[in-house]
């Protein structure tokens, strides 16, 4: 990760970076739910690489230890899949008109929530 991606030490402006990188996350994850919610393939585990992936490119972006991307990584992988499987189900239930929609906004919203709490805890932690 290089130019755009690199910190510059300013609090703000670190967190717009860090929110850049979310959202492109958040884009991609939607993309896939979408590429792939009618394949025998399925999204789960193409989606858990990319919150993982997402979260060591955060890790990295702030300088975090190992240690904290295996412990991050390893609780977004099942708060994403518990979330967005609950929330998924409860969309389904009250819209079933919007189809793949559910899967993608709560997908999206969901990686866009993992993505604010891992930068939360990083940003926090190397002030």
């Amino acid at each position: 990760m290089g130019g755009i991606f690199k910190r510059t030490g300013k609090g703000w402006r670190d967190f717009g970076k860090a929110n850049l990188i979310i959202f492109l996350f958040a884009l991609a994850h939607a993309l896939l739910c979408y590429l792939l919610h009618d394949t025998s393939v399925g999204d789960g585990l193409f989606l858990t690489i990319l919150t993982i992936a997402m979260v060591f490119c955060l890790i990295r972006f702030y300088g975090s230890p190992l240690d904290v991307f295996l412990g991050l990584a390893f609780l977004s992988s099942f708060a994403g899949f518990y979330f967005g499987t609950s929330v998924g189900d409860y969309l389904h239930n009250a819209f079933p008109d919007l189809g793949v929609a559910n899967n993608m906004i709560v997908t999206f919203f969901t990686t866009e929530i993992l993505g604010l709490a891992t930068v939360l805890v990083v940003a926090h932690k190397n002030r």
